[in-house]
C-alpha cells in the first residue's frame, strides 16, 4: 500500500532556474546556428540530416535505441522516457565543436579547412505519473552550409564564365515525446514534433575577370509541417549479473510542406524574374532495431541499425540520385556507481563507440559514407543537481575518387544538465 512521506518545501524546481536555462538555450540556438562548417555535400536534397543523437549516448557513437537510463533525457527512442526517476526533473543543454579539413581535386589550397561551434539539443524531461515519462525539446532536423567558385558553362564553344553558390539554413524540430511503461517490462513512446526552417541557396555570374556581377539567382524554400515517430522497448534480467534491453523504432512517411521563392536580379540589382511555387518534399519511412545488455549495472554493451527508404525517391537534379540511408554502431559504457542510505547512484561514467553512416544521396555514382569512432565521460557533481558530459570523435566522410570531396573531421561535444526535485506539493508518494 503507497505511504505518504512529508516533505516540507521540497527543493522543488524554481520557475527561475528553468526561465534562464530556456533564455540561455534560445541564445546558443540564435548566436552558434550561424556559424556552420562548409559542408559540400549539404547543398544535396535538404541538407545534412542529422543522424547522431546529442545526448547520453553520443559518446557510444549514438548508439541507443535499446538504452535507458533513469537520469537522462534518451531521444533516441521516445519508449526510454519511462525509465527517469519519479519525482525528479531534468534539463540538458547539448553543444557542438568541430574541425573539418577538406581533400580531393575541387579544393583549394587557401579554403581547406573550417572550424565552428554548434548548438545540437536542448530538452526538458520528467515524470508525469510513476509509469509516464514526458519530454519537450528543440534540435536541428538537418542543416545547409556550403561555399564554393566554380566555372559555369556558356553552353557553346566550351566557353565559361565565373560563379559563385552558397547555401544556408536548415530544418529545425521542437518536439513532445511521451512514454508509458506496461509491467515493468514493456515500454512503447511516441514522439510528436514540428519541423519547421528556410534552406536558402545564391548562385552569382559574374564577368570573366571576377570584378563585377552579370546577374544572381536568390533561391529560398520555406519547409513546415507536422512528423510523428515512435518506439517500443523490452527490458528484463536474464539473472542476477545480466540485464537485456531490446529496441525498436519506426518513423511512418510523411512530407513537408514547402513554399518556394526564386528571384532573379540584374546587374543592377534590379528584380528581372520573380517566382513562387509551392508543393511538398516527401520524407520516406524509416526503421531501426537496437539490443543493450548490462553486466552487474556497471558494463554495458550496446548495437544499433537504421534503416530509411529514400531509394524509392526520385531527383529533379542531374547532379545526383537518392538511395537508402544505413546507419551501424556499437558502443560500450562502463558506469561508476556508489551506495548511500541504501541507495545506488552513479558518480561518473565512460564510454566508447564506433559508427558506419550511408548517406541519402549518390553523387557521380558514388555512395557517400561516413565512418568514424567516438569516446566519452561523464560526472556527476555529488553535492549539486548539475553534470556535464564531454565526448571526442573523429571521423572520415566521403571520397577524393570520381572529382569528390573527402572530408576528415574531429569533434568535441559538451552536454550540461541540471536535475531536481519536481514539486511535490509537500507529499511524496512511494
Amino acid at each position: 500500500m503507497p505511504h505518504i512521506i512529508n516533505m516540507f518545501k521540497p527543493n522543488g524546481f524554481p520557475f527561475m532556474k528553468l526561465f534562464l536555462t530556456i533564455l540561455f538555450s534560445m541564445l546558443l540556438l540564435f548566436d552558434l546556428r550561424a556559424q556552420n562548417n562548409n559542408s559540400p555535400y549539404s547543398l544535396l536534397g535538404i541538407g545534412d540530416l542529422e543522424d547522431g543523437f546529442v545526448n547520453r549516448t553520443t559518446g557510444m557513437s549514438s548508439t541507443g535505441i535499446a538504452y535507458r537510463n533513469n537520469r537522462y533525457v534518451i531521444a533516441n527512442n521516445p519508449a526510454s522516457l519511462s525509465a527517469l526517476d519519479n519525482q525528479f526533473f531534468a534539463g540538458e543543454i547539448g553543444v557542438t565543436g568541430k574541425f573539418i579539413s577538406y581533400s580531393g581535386d575541387p579544393v583549394s589550397t587557401t579554403n581547406s579547412t573550417s572550424s565552428d561551434i554548434t548548438f545540437k539539443r536542448f530538452t526538458l524531461g520528467t515524470k508525469l505519473f510513476k509509469h509516464w515519462g514526458s519530454a519537450v525539446g528543440l534540435a536541428p532536423y538537418s542543416t545547409e552550409n556550403y561555399e564554393f567558385g566554380s566555372q559555369k558553362p556558356l553552353g557553346y564553344g566550351g566557353a565559361t564564365i565565373p560563379s559563385y553558390n552558397e547555401g544556408f539554413g536548415g530544418i529545425n524540430k521542437v518536439y513532445w515525446a511521451n512514454s508509458y511503461e506496461f509491467f515493468n517490462h514493456l515500454s512503447i513512446g511516441v514522439t510528436s514534433s514540428y519541423l519547421f526552417g528556410s534552406i536558402n541557396t545564391k548562385n552569382i555570374i559574374q564577368d570573366p575577370s571576377g570584378s563585377g556581377i552579370y546577374i544572381s539567382k536568390n533561391d529560398n524554400t520555406y519547409y513546415s509541417n507536422f512528423y510523428f515517430d515512435y518506439g517500443l522497448q523490452y527490458y528484463t534480467a536474464i539473472n542476477r549479473h545480466w540485464d537485456i534491453s531490446v529496441g525498436l523504432v519506426y518513423a511512418n512517411p510523411g512530407w513537408l510542406n514547402t513554399d518556394h521563392e526564386i528571384t532573379v536580379l540584374n546587374i543592377d540589382s534590379v528584380a528581372i524574374r520573380y517566382k513562387d511555387n509551392v508543393g511538398k518534399f516527401n520524407i520516406p519511412p524509416s526503421y531501426g532495431a537496437g539490443i543493450a545488455v548490462t553486466h552487474n549495472k556497471k558494463y554495458t554493451f550496446l548495437a544499433d541499425y537504421r534503416f530509411q527508404n529514400w531509394g524509392d525517391h526520385s531527383s529533379n537534379s542531374g547532379n545526383f540520385t537518392y538511395q537508402n540511408s544505413q546507419r551501424a554502431s556499437i558502443g560500450f559504457e562502463l558506469s561508476k556507481k556508489k551506495t548511500a542510505y541504501n541507495t545506488i547512484f552513479e558518480t561518473s561514467f565512460l564510454q566508447a563507440g564506433l559508427y558506419y553512416d550511408k548517406s541519402y544521396v549518390l553523387i557521380n555514382g558514388k555512395p557517400i559514407e561516413d565512418m568514424g569512432v567516438t569516446a566519452g565521460f561523464g560526472v556527476n557533481a555529488k553535492h549539486s543537481p548539475l553534470s556535464i558530459n564531454v565526448s571526442l570523435q573523429y571521423g572520415i566522410r566521403g571520397t577524393t575518387a570520381n572529382n569528390l570531396v573527402k572530408e576528415n573531421y574531429a569533434g568535441a561535444t559538451f552536454i550540461f544538465s541540471y536535475r531536481d526535485f519536481w514539486f511535490t506539493r509537500g507529499r511524496k508518494f512511494d
